[in-house]
């Protein structure tokens, strides 16, 4: 049976937890100047010791959530119910406890960086509390020793890459020492290796210090199985509280939207619905799928996916010979790199942290100028940023959307009566389902209903090629799969679509070419299914668990398919 309230039974090892360090007890909230409520009699316990992950649509809450557990963090609002830390209300902590106990690491690592050195960076909090020198100095060595900084200990914290940053705010919290680990999306920004490098960090935490941690999170491959329960909240009120085993398979079994975001094994697992059963459920990791369709005993070696083949078109983006750089006296950050963007296609440009990306799309959108070299854009460019709140300045979602289509340099809208640009931004807010928190200041937006608003207000433009950095950033898997299919319609209708992205997922299923950003320049840039199929780890943990059956399957879907084909073929 799905459970609503706590059911979950945990231990470590020989020891049952029952040390509870953070207690919610009916706890309702709704921000100033709105109605309605953003959390909604929440209850719940957390063990000393225990692992917790919260997941949930954009804008459930999760955030909200987490934030009442941080003295600093906590919003102004209505607020009842409590939220207490070893049974004292959180909020009646003195500030030197509250930011010695309890750490919070955000999912945008500059807006936690208030120094410019690294080392400043690890001490900052310590001199705050008036440590002595002698004991922080101590500290902080044991600290960069422990999270690999010592390499990078002088350096600028502008120079650092993203995982760098994202660690060092890490490390920063830990070095005072805390019990309680707050972490709100922080693989958000981080490549796929530097995103496992950072959970294994925090969940050696966990194991080497016991520190109790509650981690919100979209992107489930490499934390859920690993997490002692699942907390789900659904418009502010948790619907689910139970292991990860037992949380997969109520979201399964109720048909959740949440499901588009559990790990490829189990969604592999439950879309074949064969006779052959794990043994222990349906399996959370890489390895325990490979087991399962081991198991299976079929033969697809001769299998290959429908592959995304098209036809060469027009050029919608030409970059010939580029070569960049920030400073005159710094080094290239792209280095005679040439491509083509074809018209009507969607492109991803995956790579790591700092790999130049980013840096490649302000080239496209014309924000940047090549050092030598040329970038050649045939049509009006749009773009969405990392930061999506660059792009918002009004006082509500509806005024966003609205400035919009009343802009009179829109040329896509200027033939238009009011009474139809009206229209056309009301069906924007039903279709990125932002209709119900149209009246709210985009401030008080989750970060993914921020990124669904910025979305929207560059289509309203309707341009002709459409530049996204990282657009999948804090959006839940369900709208990702909506806004994916978007995508392929705009696609259709002969725009132009570049991404950059970290979500392999999300460019396996909609880009019809991939390319690496590495060394400065571009690698293997290719057709989706050769690019993701040959990869070890830019690919997807679908590739990992079929790679040894089939030749070809990237996707879920595919997966699905061909064992069902496969298991028809051996009947």
């Amino acid at each position: 049976m799905c459970s609503i309230r706590d059911e979950v039974h945990i231990t470590k090892g020989n020891c049952i937890m029952t040390d509870t360090i953070i207690n919610v007890s009916s706890l309702s909230f709704g921000y100033a100047g709105s109605d309605g409520l953003v959390l909604e009699d929440i209850t719940f316990d957390i063990k000393k010791g225990e692992v917790a992950l919260i997941i949930g649509a954009s804008g459930s809450g999760k955030t909200t959530l987490l934030k009442m557990l941080d003295k600093s963090m906590i919003p102004e609002g209505r607020l009842s119910g409590k939220a207490e830390y070893y049974g004292r209300q959180i909020s009646s902590l003195s500030q030197a406890e509250a930011a010695v106990k309890i750490g919070y690491v955000g999912q945008n690592p500059d807006n936690q960086i208030v120094t410019d050195k690294v080392w400043h960076e690890l001490a900052f909090g310590l001199e705050n509390l008036g440590v002595p020198n002698a004991d922080i100095r101590r500290r902080v060595a044991e600290m960069s020793e422990y999270f690999g900084i010592t390499g990078w200990y002088d350096k600028n914290t502008e120079e650092l890459s993203g995982g760098q940053k994202q660690l060092l705010n890490l490390a920063s919290i830990m070095v005072m020492r805390p019990e309680v680990l707050l972490l709100d999306e922080p693989t958000a920004q981080l490549d796929p290796l530097a995103k496992k490098k950072f959970i294994d960090t925090v969940l050696e935490l966990n194991r080497d210090f016991g520190i109790t941690i509650m981690c919100v999170e979209h992107n489930l491959a490499d934390i859920y199985s690993k997490v002692d329960r699942v907390l789900v909240l659904e418009d502010g009120k948790l619907i689910y509280n139970n292991t990860p085993q037992k949380t997969a398979e109520c979201l399964v079994k109720t048909e959740n939207p949440l499901v588009y975001g559990l790990p490829s094994s189990v969604r592999i697992y439950e879309g074949c619905k064969t006779d052959i059963t794990f043994e222990t459920g349906c399996p959370l990791t890489v390895k325990e799928g490979r087991e399962w369709v081991a198991s299976l005993n079929i033969k697809g070696d001769s299998y290959v996916s429908q592959d995304k083949h098209y036809e060469t078109g027009d050029t919608a983006v030409s970059v010939k010979n580029v070569f960049f750089r920030y400073t005159k006296n710094s080094a290239n950050v792209l280095e005679n790199i040439s491509f083509d963007i074809e018209k009507g296609r969607i492109t991803a440009l995956l790579g790591s942290n700092g790999a130049g990306k980013t840096t490649l799309l302000r080239l496209m959108s014309g924000i940047k100028k090549p050092i030598s070299g040329k970038v050649k854009v045939n049509g009006r460019c749009a773009v969405l940023p990392q930061n999506p709140m660059a792009l918002l300045s009004q006082i509500s979602v509806e005024e966003e959307l609205a400035s919009a289509v009343m802009d009179k340099g829109n040329v896509s809208v200027k033939d238009m009566d009011r009474k139809q640009r009206i229209e056309l931004a009301f069906n924007m807010l039903e279709r990125t389902g932002l209709l119900r928190v149209r009246k709210q200041h985009p401030y008080d937006l989750s970060g993914g209903q921020q990124q669904r608003l910025a979305f929207a207000k560059i289509l309203l433009y309707e341009p002709d090629i459409i530049l996204l950095d990282e657009p999948t950033k804090g959006i839940d898997p369900f709208f990702c799969k909506k806004m994916g299919e978007w995508l392929e319609e705009l696609k259709n209708m002969g725009k132009t679509i570049v991404i950059v992205s970290h979500d392999v997922e999300f460019c396996a299923l909609f880009a019809d070419k991939c390319g690496l950003i590495f060394d400065r320049n571009i690698e293997s840039y290719t057709d989706s299914h050769s690019f993701f199929a040959g990869n070890i780890f830019f690919t997807t943990d679908t590739n990992r668990i079929m790679s040894d059956f089939f030749k070809d399957c990237v996707t879920c879907d595919e997966a699905v398919e061909a064992i069902h084909r496969c298991l028809e073929d051996n009947r």
